[in-house]
């Protein structure tokens, strides 16, 4: 990234560590674990939060959009497309 970037790498690092946090708890909740539940309700949102937040500064900066996409993903070691929420769903039920 260009001016900023130690803040920007800061906040897309803490949102990736978030983000996998939040997928490790929603893997034991899909195992029984339900009491894990509060917890991955709250990471979630806020995770959302922090991306947003993310988004929004990038803008304020001049960078885009997909520019800062690359960057979470990249940081967060996924691949850049995601799965239909309702097949995923679809699939989560026992």
């Amino acid at each position: 990234m260009t001016t900023g970037s130690v803040e920007f790498d800061n906040r897309i690092r803490d949102w990736a560590e978030r983000k996998k946090e939040c997928d490790g708890l929603f893997e034991q909740i899909k195992n029984g674990e339900g009491e894990e539940s509060l917890r991955y309700f709250a990471l979630r949102d806020s995770c959302k939060e922090l991306r947003a937040e993310i988004l929004r500064s990038a803008k304020l900066a001049g960078l885009t959009r997909e520019r800062i996409k690359k960057e979470m993903t990249e940081a967060g070691g996924q691949t850049t497309t995601t799965p239909n929420r309702k097949q995923v769903r679809k699939n989560a039920r026992p």
